[in-house]
């Protein structure tokens, strides 16, 4: 008699979770999302549409974004962002789509094709790509992207630089920049307002690569801030006639500044002397908690020769290969 009960229990247990996974998709749900892909196309060549609407017609509120060469994002906010720092679409369209799914989630797979106008203007540039994609069925029936994902089938666009290594006869305190080359990811809080940005949390991704001939080490980080997209270039190297590191900064907010280093007791400190709103500033970024797989840092500024104070605070993760 246990026995029995035991396998109703099973079989019920069974039957529940085919039930959960819902029928296939009917014919009515897949041209609802033939329907959704055909609107968004019209939709983002619109100059009419801005990013923030995409982002609510399009994607559930928490759904999740993974672009190529950037971090993922995640909600309508963050989505919008994401979309204002791609550039406008001139021309897009979708091409075949394979859906498939049950009760109410899809999973579309298909190729697109379009021409972008860079963030910040300048001439359009042609590309296509693939994309995968899981929709969310609406209470209204509509369906929503849950979480999309896509890449491109050419290669960036932009500068590209070759990458060498260190040198193999580098000094000791060259050798020391060398903790630095590989691929990062960084998360940054600022606790206020100020003259360089918002306060609010930053996402970058990093690459730091040796320049050939093994002197120069340079930096390229990309990411999303609460003022919007953000690109920096960064070039790090040693100075042996001054016995000093050297550094030059650059990124679309119009910064472009050399800086000092310094290293010791298992910290780096960065130090920037700038103007901001008319007045002197020292920006000073100490890094600390290193290790093989990454550190803490945070950021402080001194106004006219002023004590400092801490204005953000974050930690970076070196990532794999």
């Amino acid at each position: 008699m246990r026995q029995r009960a035991w396998s109703v229990v099973v079989v019920s247990c069974v039957l529940a979770a085919a039930c959960q996974q819902g029928a296939p998709l009917s014919d009515q749900d897949k041209a609802a999302i033939q329907k959704a892909h055909d609107e968004y196309a019209s939709a983002v060549i619109n100059e009419k549409t801005d990013p923030t609407a995409v982002a609510k017609m399009f994607y559930t509120d928490n759904a999740r974004v993974l672009p190529p060469n950037m971090p993922a994002v995640e909600g309508q906010a963050a989505i919008a962002q994401l979309y204002t720092a791609m550039g406008h679409p001139k021309t897009f369209k979708f091409g075949p789509l394979t859906i498939q799914g049950r009760g109410g989630t899809a999973y579309v797979e298909g190729t697109y094709e379009g021409t972008f106008v860079p963030f910040g203007g300048g001439d359009p540039i042609a590309d296509k790509g693939k994309f995968l994609a899981t929709l969310q069925k609406q209470a209204d029936g509509s369906w929503k992207l849950s979480q999309d994902m896509w890449n491109s089938d050419g290669p960036p666009p932009g500068i590209f630089l070759l990458a060498g290594a260190l040198k193999a006869d580098a000094n000791e305190e060259l050798k020391r920049l060398d903790w630095f080359a590989g691929r990062w990811s960084l998360e940054l809080e600022a606790k206020t307002a100020t003259a360089f940005g918002p306060a609010g949390k930053s996402t970058f991704a990093m690459d730091c690569r040796w320049f050939p001939g093994g002197d120069h080490l340079i930096c390229a980080s990309e990411g999303m801030t609460p003022a919007g997209p953000y690109h920096e270039v960064t070039l790090y190297t040693y100075d042996a006639e001054a016995k000093a590191y050297r550094g030059f900064d650059t990124d679309n907010t119009g910064l472009a500044a050399p800086f000092g280093m310094v290293s010791g007791n298992g910290t780096w400190i960065f130090t920037y002397n700038l103007t901001a709103g008319g007045k002197p500033v020292r920006m000073r970024m100490t890094l600390f908690d290193m290790s093989n797989d990454g550190c803490t840092f945070k950021q402080e500024v001194s106004t006219s020769g002023g004590p400092f104070t801490v204005i953000a605070e974050g930690k970076g993760k070196k990532l794999p290969g």
